[in-house]
């Protein structure tokens, strides 16, 4: 991992100044708390939920009781959801700069980026398979899944507007743990991609290659 960071440290370019390349530290270190804190908060819930949907799959086919499955998945899904918007919102605060080059911080928030993608993304994959199962609670529950990835994409999107850079390094982290498709249906959502963010992104990995 540590070469894949030295490799793409060296093959961009930074023009920026000491006072520019200070400015993105501080603000990739600002982000990074901002997603730390997010997922001290919501991997909790996504193992709520995973726990939820598996104490039910575990029972006999009669003893299922799908709308009790709704009462005790619902109030996480809504929790991670509103801590999710809210997190989007703090990043939309920040200023962007210039230019990108990794340092150190901008590692710190890539990992950070990355947690959050496979907690949270991962969850809502897992959940959507499991709920083939449950029809009753997957019509309840698929929107608030649905809703839950909304601010996923945007916060994505967000850090790849202020830094784009770090979602190149986020891409290599999570194709080291084989979920580098899941990071590419992630990117592909969001809006952002209009802006030739899927270039920035596709140049480093090529990970929105077909």
């Amino acid at each position: 991992m540590k070469e894949q960071q030295t490799s793409m440290n060296q093959s961009s370019k930074d023009d920026r100044s000491d006072d520019q390349r200070k400015k993105d530290a501080e603000l990739a270190e600002r982000l990074s708390g901002l997603i730390e804190d997010a997922n001290s908060k919501v991997a909790p819930l996504c193992n709520t939920i995973r726990k939820h949907i598996e104490t039910m799959e575990s029972k006999k086919e009669e003893d299922r009781d799908e709308q009790e499955l709704i009462k005790q998945a619902k109030p996480p899904l809504e929790q991670g959801e509103k801590i999710l918007n809210e997190t989007h919102g703090a990043i939309k605060g920040a200023d962007p700069p210039k230019s990108f080059e990794a340092t150190p911080e901008e590692q710190r928030l890539a990992e950070a980026l990355k947690v959050l993608i496979e907690e949270v993304g991962g969850t809502i994959d897992w959940a959507r398979n499991k709920l083939d199962s449950f029809p009753k609670a997957k019509k309840n529950l698929g929107p608030l899944l649905d809703a839950l990835g909304q601010p996923l994409t945007q916060i994505v999107g967000g850090v790849g507007m202020l830094l784009a850079g770090v979602l190149n390094l986020v891409g290599n982290l999570l194709k080291g743990l084989g979920l580098d498709g899941l990071f590419k249906s992630i990117v592909g959502a969001t809006t952002y991609l209009n802006k030739g963010l899927d270039k920035i992104i596709s140049s480093g990995l090529d990970l929105l290659g077909k």
